[in-house]
């Protein structure tokens, strides 16, 4: 694994927390908490963004309109079996999702929840750069770089872990602040 690697899996370790991060409730409507969710549809599995267009008119309304209105049904039941806390309510040929306002119990328990899956983050960040040591060590031991390369690269490294652990807590600190909003 080379230092380009070790870059590229750290962005793809903070783009998918960001996907994850967007998806914990906020009190306020965002077409993310939905667009993932597994329907039973056209005898498949498939994610409501594949049979609706999802959209968020009010702060705190999910619009769902399903491109085939005989699976609006299915719909409404793979939201209410990804058990996430929103009621879907079928309104002629939309499905609407208010979404109710946060207690500070709740807040809470998200903002437990947020924390815990930055720190999986957190170390998966740590692993690269673990990885990406072990393979520096393996090719200075194999001569295939010099002692004074390996440091090189191993301090650059280093840089690199500390931007994308920074990267993470930064979107904490931003989705912490949204949860935190009355």
């Amino acid at each position: 694994m080379d230092i380009t690697e070790a870059q590229l899996k750290m962005q793809d370790a903070v783009a998918h927390l960001k996907t994850e991060l967007a998806q914990i409730r906020t009190g306020r409507a965002n077409s993310a908490l939905v667009s993932d969710i597994v329907c039973d549809a056209y005898d498949s599995k498939l994610m409501v963004k594949e049979l609706a267009n999802i959209s968020t008119p009010e702060p705190t309304v999910i619009l769902i309109s399903p491109w085939d209105k005989s699976i609006i049904t299915n719909v409404v039941g793979g939201i209410t079996k990804a058990n996430i806390g929103l009621n879907a309510v079928i309104d002629g040929d939309l499905i609407r999702i208010v979404i109710p306002p946060l207690t500070a119990e709740r807040r809470e328990q998200f903002i437990k929840q947020m924390h815990a899956t930055l720190e999986q983050y957190r170390v998966q960040v740590r692993q690269i750069r673990h990885e990406a040591r072990e393979s520096l060590k393996d090719q200075q031991d194999s001569g295939a770089i010099s002692e004074d390369e390996e440091k090189r690269l191993e301090g650059e490294l280093q840089k690199l872990h500390d931007e994308y652990v920074e990267a993470i807590e930064v979107a904490g600190k931003a989705k912490e602040e949204q949860l935190r909003e009355i």
